[in-house]
């Protein structure tokens, strides 16, 4: 399945992985036609996405992939469960969701995304479990977790030759970034690559492994 079209214009690949919020840091990942890491930096609000975006002068002969953002209002603790009725969700007049609380993941930059990918820009989503399964860091370790962090860089740095990458542990928003942006690029020009539609989240692709 080929979403790309001119995939020998494609000069930069770039991973974005967005926060369901804007106190929680995001992050935005470059990577070259040789898979060498040429920008890593943190984001926080949309405006930071939308001013890295609207500035980057080669977005026409880029791949962009933008994670899905997890609802962090979503219940997630033990006594935010203890504190609620036991019914089941959206069939009971009692669960309202109200403010999305009952959503497993966000909707925040969706419409800039739809935008961009109406005005030409090759742009799609990724779920970062889906490819963090792919180096198989989710099965080794609890995921987000230090060792797992530490794991997974040094993957990137020794098994996929970033060496670029810093022996100091990145934040584990910039590691995700990376494998947006690892995964922008396989699609564009790893032939021998495969990858599939996996979904659809606000009518942008979901490209897994």
């Amino acid at each position: 399945m080929n979403f790309i079209n001119n995939t020998e214009l494609k000069t930069s690949f770039i991973g974005i992985s967005l926060s369901g919020l804007s106190t929680t840091e995001s992050a935005v990942a470059v990577l070259d036609k040789n898979q060498h890491v040429i920008m890593l930096d943190k984001l926080f609000s949309m405006s930071d996405v939308k001013y890295f975006l609207d500035n980057w002068a080669g977005k026409q002969n880029s791949v962009i992939l933008a994670s899905i953002p997890e609802n962090e209002v979503m219940l997630s603790s033990k006594w935010k469960y203890n504190s609620r009725t036991y019914d089941i969700v959206n069939l009971d007049h009692k669960m309202i969701n109200r403010d999305d609380w009952t959503n497993r993941f966000s909707t925040r930059g969706s419409e800039y995304f739809k935008e961009l990918s109406n005005n030409g820009i090759d742009i799609f989503r990724f779920d970062i479990s889906n490819i963090k399964n792919y180096f198989g860091s989710c099965l080794a370790y609890r995921e987000r977790t230090p060792i797992d962090c530490k794991s997974l860089q040094d993957t990137l740095r020794i098994k996929y030759n970033m060496r670029e990458l810093p022996v100091n542990m990145l934040p584990v928003a910039q590691l995700e970034a990376i494998l947006g942006a690892f995964l922008a690029r396989n699609i564009a020009l790893n032939e021998n690559f495969e990858y599939k539609q996996i979904g659809e989240y606000e009518t942008l692709p979901i490209i897994g492994i």
